[in-house]
Order: C-alpha cells, then sequence, then structure tokens
C-alpha cells in the first residue's frame, strides 16, 4: 500500500509542474502585455504633454489678445486726444487750415495704420515691433507709402507682400 502522504505530494507536485509550465508558455504574452501598457502609458504621457502645451498655446494667444485690445484702445484714446488740440489750436487761430488738414490726415493714417499692424500681429502671432517692421519693410522694399500699404492689408487682408523682420 502507498503512503498517503506522498500520493498528495505527488499530486502537489504534478500541480506545481502543470502551473510552471503554464507560466512558462505564457512568458511571451506576459511581457507583450508588460510592453503594451508601457507603450500606452507613453502615449497617455505624450497626449498629457500635448494637452498641456495647446493649453500654454491658447493662454498665450488669450494674453496676446488681451494686450492688443487695451493697446487698441490706448492709441483711440491717444487720437482723440490729439484731434481735441488740433481743434483748440485752428480756434485759436495757431493752426491754419492746411496744417489741420495735414494734420488730420496724419491722424487717419496713423489709425489705419495702427489697425494694419493689429491685423499683422494677430495673423501672424508677432509683437507689435515686429508687426509693424513688417509694414515698414514693405513699404520700403516696394517703395510706397506705409499709409498705402497699410490700407492694401486692411481692405484685402492679403499679408503675402509682408516678410518677417
Amino acid at each position: 500500500m502507498q503512503d498517503p502522504q506522498s500520493d498528495g505530494d505527488a499530486d502537489w507536485q504534478r500541480r506545481f509542474d502543470e502551473l510552471t509550465a503554464k507560466v512558462t508558455a505564457n512568458q511571451g504574452l506576459i511581457a507583450d502585455l508588460q510592453a503594451f501598457a508601457a507603450a500606452a502609458s507613453r502615449r497617455a504621457d505624450a497626449s498629457d504633454a500635448r494637452h498641456d502645451a495647446n493649453e500654454a498655446r491658447a493662454e498665450a494667444s488669450d494674453a496676446r489678445a488681451d494686450e492688443d485690445r487695451d493697446r487698441l484702445t490706448e492709441l483711440e484714446g491717444r487720437v482723440d486726444v490729439d484731434a481735441m488740440l488740433i481743434a483748440e489750436l485752428q480756434a485759436e487761430g495757431v493752426l491754419s487750415r492746411d496744417y489741420v488738414a495735414n494734420l488730420e490726415e496724419a491722424l487717419r493714417s496713423s489709425r489705419r495704420i495702427g489697425a494694419a499692424t493689429g491685423v499683422v500681429m494677430a495673423a501672424c502671432k508677432v509683437t507689435e515691433q515686429v508687426a509693424f517692421a513688417m509694414l515698414v519693410s514693405a513699404s520700403q522694399r516696394t517703395n510706397r507709402k506705409l499709409r498705402l500699404i497699410a490700407e492694401e492689408v486692411l481692405a484685402t487682408g492679403d499679408l503675402s507682400g509682408l516678410t518677417a523682420a
């Protein structure tokens, strides 16, 4: 008769050998699952990084838009003050009508150039100084007045004649 304990040990050894064989057979699958999980984690990290970068760009764009609105409001205020000063000087007889007409044209041109600068800033995502330099460069390159370049940008929205300064 066989020892019951040795039957139990043999059964236990057989089950252990079966489980070891299954683990060995599945090691390739386990490695594949671990690689898949690592790749998924890297993709999630990259997606998070892209999302963070997009949020940062959106915040920067919003900040630039706020700055542009503030700058435009400031320019409009300056133009109004300039127009009042011209009117006062003309009323006092300090300025001639021709001179006043020239100053008023300069103010109108200044507004249009400022608006065109804003269009370039928004479209090209550049600072006010760079946008203005782009307009000046186009004016010099084409030998046309800056106010005419600004009028064209405002009328057509075409920035193809502008190059980064």
